[in-house]
C-alpha cells in the first residue's frame, strides 16, 4: 500500500473507510479510479477531513485517501448543493457525489502509531469463539482493570480537555471524545473491539451470552464480558505502551499472551486446555 503524508488534507480531500456495509460502487474502489454515485440522492459519499473522524463501525474494511471530484454539470452542481445542506464550515466532513481515489492506506493508521498491534486484537475479537473466550477469562489478572484505568488517566493528562474526566472509574471505557480529537489512545479501536466481541457472542455464544438490561442496553455474560475486558486490556498495552510501565503492560497482556501468544495472528493458535 502507498505511503502517504497523513497531515490534515485540504477541505476537498480526506478519507473514506469502506466495508461490506458501504454502497456497492465504493466496495469496488481501487487507487487511481473515480467512484461516482449511480444516482444523485442520499446516501452520499462522506469524506472525513481527518483520520480521527473516520467512523469504523464494521470490520473488515479498507481505507482510502480521496479527493472530492468537483461538479461539472448543472445537475451535479444542484445535487452537490443538496448534499451540503445543513453543513457548517466546522463539520469536519464533506458529502460528495464522486471522489477520485488517490491511494489505499493500511487501516492500521486509524488506531494510532502502533495500529498494526491493535489490528491483531481486533482480528482476535472478530474470530472469538466460546472456547477462547473461556481461556481469556481464566488467564486474566485481577489487577488489570486498575491498570487499564491508570492508562486512561495518563492519556487524559495529554489531552486538551482531559482534566474533567481524570480520576474517575474508567473500567470498560471505550471512548471519551470530549477529551480530545482521537477519543481514546487508539482512536476507535476499543469501540470496534466491543462490537466485534458482541457480534461473536451473538453468533457463536451459547444461550444467554447476550442479554438486555432494564434500560434496553446490551450486556454480555461471562465468559464473553471477561474476554472483552482481556482484549481491551491487550489493545491498550499493545497500542499505547507509553501510557504504562513494563509491569503494567505485563498485567494487561497476560490473558492475551496466554491464549494467542505474543507474536501470533488471531485464530492461529489453539487456546490452552
Amino acid at each position: 500500500m502507498a505511503v502517504e503524508d497523513l497531515t490534515d488534507p485540504p477541505a476537498a480531500a480526506g478519507f473514506v473507510f469502506i466495508s461490506d456495509e458501504s454502497p456497492g460502487c465504493l466496495r469496488a474502489a481501487t487507487a487511481g479510479m473515480r467512484v461516482t454515485l449511480p444516482v444523485f440522492t442520499p446516501p452520499w459519499i462522506v469524506v472525513d477531513h481527518a483520520l480521527e473522524r473516520v467512523p469504523v463501525t464494521n470490520w473488515p474494511g479498507r481505507l482510502f485517501r480521496v479527493r472530492v471530484a468537483p461538479p461539472t454539470t448543472d445537475e451535479e452542481r444542484a445535487a452537490m448543493a443538496r448534499a451540503a445542506e445543513g453543513l457548517t464550515s466546522h463539520a469536519g466532513f464533506t458529502r460528495a457525489l464522486a471522489v477520485d481515489v488517490l491511494a489505499e492506506l493500511s487501516p492500521s493508521v486509524l488506531f494510532g502509531p502502533r495500529g498494526d498491534a491493535v489490528l491483531r486484537v481486533i482480528e482476535a475479537a472478530s474470530a472469538l469463539d466460546e472456547k477462547r473466550a473461556r481461556a481469556l477469562e481464566a488467564a486474566g489478572r485481577p489487577t488489570a482493570g486498575e491498570e487499564y484505568g491508570k492508562a486512561w488517566d495518563r492519556w487524559l493528562a495529554e489531552q486538551p480537555n482531559g482534566a474533567p474526566y481524570r480520576d474517575q472509574d474508567h473500567a470498560g471505557t471505550l471512548s471519551i471524545p470530549g477529551a480530545g480529537p482521537p477519543g481514546s489512545p487508539i482512536g476507535r479501536g476499543f469501540s470496534l473491539i466491543w462490537r466485534m466481541v458482541s457480534e461473536a457472542a451473538r453468533e457463536r455464544g451459547s444461550t444467554g451470552s447476550v442479554a438486555l438490561d432494564e434500560d434496553g442496553d446490551q450486556i454480555l455474560a461471562d465468559p464473553w464480558e471477561a474476554a472483552l475486558g482481556a482484549l481491551l486490556d491487550a489493545a491498550m498495552a499493545l497500542g499505547a505502551p507509553h501510557l504504562m510501565d513494563r509491569d503494567a503492560g505485563t498485567v494487561l497482556t497476560a490473558a492475551w499472551t496466554t491464549v494467542f501468544g505474543p507474536g501470533k495472528r488471531a485464530g492461529t493458535g489453539a487456546p490452552p486446555g
